[in-house]
């Protein structure tokens, strides 16, 4: 008498390999947390958070009292990242600020991919022996610089500000007071505020604030050339020298005014007679290939400075002569220690001469 063999069906297929699926997953991920202790360094989301400053809506700060490391998972850099209480880099906490040098600005500023001490800031600091307060943060722009500036407490006082101006970011259209009414009208109905917009990047930012499996598969993704460009040109990730637009398509003249107020607006914030500064940050594509629209920008945005006599240095020329690659992360686009101490000379050589007038 013959047995009938059962077989069994599509569902019972299709759920132990599904089953099969996560527990390879698992296991996997298991391993990697193991093989790979350091896989959090990569999730930059650790040591950012948004808060809301009234008056002027959302702002990114970092995290208090944050000490751990960052890495570039292209292997651009690993650094120290200390966030102090008030969430901002800085070893010492906020009532240290009084008297000091504030330095403001977006990523950049804040030190993105180099050590504390290789900052710009802290390179002022060396140069001309006075201490200086990093109120930088990333992911920010001119309406977010007024809102850092804004929420220092009352009692600290600067005896110079400098803002660092980045052309590709922070040239826009701006109205900084309507872009903070429409934030708070738009909290009251969505209270939750998210760190980072756009679908795709908030996947890639939950894949990399919470599995080493994907951390791994990233950097060793990410350091294979042709696997990269590929990756670049399907839009997964974009490569430093992919060309930005700094203008977003708005109207030439009518974004370097807009800008150019909210820079005199936020001027007009600091107590009299401190002295402010704006350090125009190269922009990558005039250093890296003369780009005409760039070089016009540059050049229009320190003019319109002069003509509104808001003191301005330009480290242009130095950084040509460096050349791109000495003074820009390979992968990352931000500035290496060396286009930081450029940047640096070139902001002291100009406070110098201010405090010098200012007596």
């Amino acid at each position: 008498m013959s047995q009938e063999v059962l077989k069994p069906s599509w569902k019972g297929q299709l759920i132990a390999f599904t089953f099969g699926i996560l527990m390879l997953l698992l296991m996997s991920e298991m391993i990697m947390r193991v093989l790979m202790p350091n896989w959090q360094d990569f999730n930059s989301t650790r040591f950012m958070r948004v808060i809301t400053v009234p008056g002027h809506g959302d702002v990114m700060t970092g995290l208090p009292k944050f000490d751990g490391y960052f890495s570039q998972n292209n292997g651009d850099f690993r650094v120290n990242i200390k966030i102090n209480d008030f969430g901002l880099r800085n070893n010492e906490q906020v009532d240290k600020a009084n008297g000091r040098i504030w330095v403001v600005g977006d990523s950049m500023t804040f030190g993105w991919g180099v050590e504390e001490d290789q900052i710009y800031s802290s390179i002022i600091s060396d140069r001309l022996e006075i201490k200086t307060f990093n109120i930088a943060s990333p992911g920010t722009d001119i309406c977010g610089y007024q809102a850092l500036l804004h929420r220092m407490p009352n009692q600290q006082m600067p005896k110079v500000v400098v803002m660092g101006l980045i052309l590709e970011n922070d040239i826009h259209e701006y109205d900084c007071a309507e872009r903070a009414r429409q934030a708070e009208i738009q909290t009251k109905k969505a209270p939750q505020k998210l760190l980072f917009g756009g679908s795709l990047l908030k996947i890639k930012m939950f894949l990399t604030r919470n599995l080493a499996t994907y951390n791994f598969i990233a950097v060793s993704l990410k350091r294979v050339d042709v696997i990269r460009e590929i990756l670049n040109r399907i839009g997964i990730i974009r490569d430093a020298k992919t060309y930005r637009n700094p203008l977003s398509g708005g109207d030439f003249d009518k974004t370097v005014k807009a800008s150019v107020d909210e820079i005199e607006k936020f001027s007009k914030m600091l107590p009299d007679k401190v002295p402010f500064l704006v350090v125009i940050a190269p922009g990558r594509f005039e250093l890296y290939n003369g780009d005409p629209l760039y070089s016009k920008l540059r050049k229009e945005i320190g003019q319109a400075l002069n003509n509104r006599q808001i003191s301005f240095v330009d480290p242009f020329q130095s950084f040509i002569k460096a050349g791109y690659d000495p003074t820009h992360f390979t992968h990352d686009g931000h500035w290496t220690a060396l286009g930081h101490k450029l940047a640096g000379e070139a902001a002291a050589q100009r406070i110098s001469e201010l405090l010098e007038n200012n007596q």
